[in-house]
């Protein structure tokens, strides 16, 4: 995390997921979280309960709209998605 946190330019973002009960280990505020960088976690679950999630989502219907983009448009992507250009995700190819 304290790595992820360092390659984040000014008000950037860092999303966790999938941390198990792992601590958050020490932070050097000014190196790590200065410059408005913020950290934003989700609600832990278990493998049991994505694949409940996912048995759900399937037997009512639920499809996910994703656009595909090659990883040269990212910029161009981030500001799309931005300004709601389309629904759904993207995911970026390398």
């Amino acid at each position: 995390m304290p790595v992820a946190l360092r390659a984040l330019d000014r008000g950037g973002v860092l999303s966790l997921a999938g941390i198990h009960l792992s601590d958050v280990p020490s932070l050097v505020y000014e190196r790590e979280l200065f410059y408005e960088k913020e950290i934003r976690s989700v609600t832990a679950n278990t493998r049991a309960d994505g694949e409940e999630f996912l048995r759900l989502a399937a037997a009512l219907g639920v499809r996910a709209h994703v656009r595909r983009r090659p990883l040269d448009d990212a910029a161009r992507t981030l500001a799309d998605l931005a300004a709601d250009a389309y629904e759904g995700a993207a995911v970026l190819l390398p």
